[in-house]
């Protein structure tokens, strides 16, 4: 007994952005949000963010024994 499909599969695919103006718009918009970050997040967040990856980074070396 084979098995077959009645209906056609439907496929539907994203739009793959290949226009270079909204590559380069999408380049400019990530590297904003980049230096909004970096200016905007007071420096004793990135310290402690620095600090508890040290932790994490030192748990793992501990486990890896």
């Amino acid at each position: 007994m084979s098995w077959r499909r009645e209906d056609e599969v439907r496929v539907q695919c994203y739009p793959s952005g290949r226009s270079l103006s909204l590559r380069i718009a999408g380049y400019v918009l990530i590297g904003t949000g980049v230096i909004l970050i970096l200016l905007c997040v007071p420096f004793w967040a990135w310290l402690a963010l620095v600090g508890a990856a040290l932790i994490l980074l030192g748990l793992l070396l501990i486990r890896k024994k």
